[in-house]
């Protein structure tokens, strides 16, 4: 299958070469006919013993070959049919009709004695260049026996000589042999050199062609994979799911390698059986059969545990499976099996299945290896999220109704419900109150955060208008910033283009950054908020501040759940350091990046950008996307 696919863009590149040598060719002989003409006529004003009437026929001659083959050549380009073998017959026509009309004129203007024995050369290396060696060399032995017999016919006195006026007395030989022989023989070898010169480098030139249509057909095999694999580590890495993830990866795996079938074998707890986790391509009842693969009696499976790779371009040993019937009818003749595998810990088995034997080549096994790699960490990565999201799930709910509990009985003992207290006793109950609060919030937005994560995954993007959205939020983010007297202004520089996004996503984006930026920012400071376009066409969202600023050394931890600067904790005590986290991860699903300066003491800068989108074919299209889109 490759060497086709090589042949066919080998053939294509030497059609287009040939196609435009044969238009050259038909361009170069108006202008050698039109100069033919004009110096015939030159010759014939100096010496009026050049048969004019003849060399003008051959010219005119030519002047109507050529009109055909511009005419041929017309038809032929508005005509989708062009094969390899119409240009190579159109270049043979071309210089047999112009050797015939040399042969004419080389004897009208003094047989051997013709200056113009040189364009028989010229004819010789363009028939080397367009044409096989075989070619250029059978033209120069009818080149041979045509100017060795019109040699010996003018020696023979059966064809006169044409005209006197080329019989030079400068000449050191005479149509006479033996002597005509030695400048005959000079141009002959002459004719075979160049034949030689020019069908060498052509070859050479062929070859080099050839190398150069391998690399980058190779290039171009290449980039479409790594363009597919960046695709799918994409669509996995967004997943928040792990069957959604696996299912992905297989379907993506066999598109990718073109092969019939995939699938993702995971180990069970006892890491003695393989159980089908995810497949692609095989048939129900071949995944049904097996409730699963023990290790201990599949070689190839229990080699892969051990880190191995197995790779077999011909299945035709039983020995190799548990179940090599099944194998044989679901027409898998050659696979690619690969541990998935991180730091060493061995996941499963990814495997790809062909219907063709020693269909895959090593640089395939290479690639798989690098996408087994990848989905190997993006299933664990998943599962660290997933179990991470479980405990923090799971310690919320078990804190959160306690917590309700503790702050409703010291409510009970500050209300004075179980006698007075003192000044000293209601301010350390109400410090004690505070905190638990802080506490609940933290438990709150734990809860939140997790159900903002869900629902983030689910969310049908579709075109959004994002100035309508923050003219919104301008009311409210006034009266808050009066309250705290802190001067904010909002800045849109619209019309704007819209965005793939959702209302509630971009309304939350906002949100964060403007309130961020209002908190932090000291009585008599200022918020400016500014919507614009940047110098991409994409989306600006900038919330510049004059309050107290982010010490360099916490700007890369932001984006951390939970984490606080001290400045802002000193500052503002509540505060659960999730606001910054949601903003990422909104981003992350729109496309979008943000950016940060900041000064401490001085205020801070958060830019975002986010792309918009082009036209509304394109628009159209994405409302229909799936959530691990």
């Amino acid at each position: 299958m490759q060497l086709g696919d090589e042949l066919v863009k080998e053939q294509i590149f030497f059609r287009k070469e040939l196609r435009e040598r044969v238009y050259w060719f038909i361009q170069l002989r108006w202008v050698a006919a039109g100069a033919a003409l004009v110096g015939s006529w030159l010759v014939y004003y100096q010496w009026r013993t050049l048969p004019i009437t003849a060399l003008n026929r051959i010219i005119f001659f030519v002047i109507i070959y050529n009109i055909v083959f511009h005419l041929i050549w017309r038809r032929v380009e508005a005509s989708k049919h062009r094969q390899v073998r119409f240009y190579t017959i159109f270049a043979h026509t071309q210089i047999i009709c112009d050797f015939i009309a040399l042969y004419l004129l080389i004897y009208y203007t003094g047989s051997i004695y013709s200056p113009l024995h040189t364009f028989l050369i010229f004819h010789i290396i363009l028939a080397g260049i367009l044409l096989s060696p075989l070619s250029c060399y059978l033209y120069c032995l009818s080149v041979l026996a045509v100017l060795g017999g019109l040699m010996a016919l003018q020696a023979f006195k059966i064809f006169p000589l044409q005209p006197a006026v080329f019989q030079s007395p400068l000449w050191f030989y005479r149509l006479e042999f033996p002597e005509i022989l030695a400048p005959f023989a000079i141009f002959v070898v002459a004719l075979f050199i160049t034949a030689f010169l020019v069908t060498s480098l052509k070859l050479g030139l062929r070859t080099k062609g050839r190398e150069l249509l391998r690399v980058s057909k190779e290039l171009d095999a290449g980039n479409a994979k790594l363009t597919a694999l960046y695709k799918m580590v994409t669509e996995i890495g967004n997943c928040s799911e792990l069957q959604t993830l696996m299912d992905a990866a297989t379907q993506n795996a066999a598109q990718i390698m073109g092969v019939k079938a995939c699938s993702i074998k995971l180990l069970d707890d006892q890491r003695e059986k393989l159980m089908f986790a995810s497949t692609y391509g095989l048939s129900e009842n071949y995944v049904k059969a097996k409730e699963g693969i023990e290790v201990a009696q599949s070689p190839i499976n229990r080699k892969i545990i051990e880190g191995s790779l197995s790779a077999i371009g011909k299945i035709d040993e039983k020995d190799y499976f548990q179940y090599p019937e099944d194998i044989r009818k679901e027409g898998i003749a050659s696979m690619i099996c690969l541990p998935l595998a991180v730091e060493k810990m061995v996941l499963g088995v990814f495997c790809v299945y062909s219907t063709e034997s020693y269909y895959l080549s090593d640089d395939d096994t290479k690639f798989f290896s690098l996408m087994a790699d990848l989905t190997a960490l993006a299933i664990e990565n998943l599962k660290r999220d997933l179990d991470k999201s479980w405990f923090l799930k799971k310690a919320a709910h078990q804190l959160r109704s306690p917590l309700n509990t503790v702050v409703s009985m010291l409510n009970l003992i500050r209300n004075l419900h179980h006698g007075p207290l003192t000044e000293k006793q209601v301010k350390t109950l109400n410090r004690s109150v505070k905190r638990l609060q802080i506490l609940g919030d933290v438990v709150s937005d734990l809860l939140t955060l997790d159900l903002k994560r869900s629902d983030l995954t689910k969310t049908v993007l579709h075109p959004v208008t994002p100035e309508e959205i923050l003219k919104r939020l301008m009311g409210p983010y006034r009266i808050l910033a009066a309250e705290k007297k802190v001067d904010v202004a909002f800045d849109i520089e619209g019309p704007l283009p819209r965005i793939l996004a959702d209302e509630q996503l971009v309304d939350e984006l906002f949100t964060n950054l403007i309130s961020n930026g209002v908190k932090y920012t000291p009585p008599g400071g200022t918020v400016r908020v500014m919507l614009a376009r940047d110098n991409k066409n994409w989306i600006r969202f900038e919330v510049r501040d004059t309050g107290i600023g982010i010490p360099g050394n916490d700007i890369p931890h932001l984006f951390t759940e939970f984490f606080r600067s001290a400045n802002a904790k000193a500052l503002v005590e509540e505060g659960t350091g999730l606001g910054l986290v949601v903003v990422k991860e909104i981003l992350d699903r729109l496309k979008g990046t943000i950016s940060v300066k900041s000064t401490p003491g001085a205020g801070s800068i958060f830019t975002c950008r986010l792309p918009p989108i082009q036209n509304m074919s394109t628009a159209n299209k994405f409302p229909e996307r799936k959530p691990c889109d």
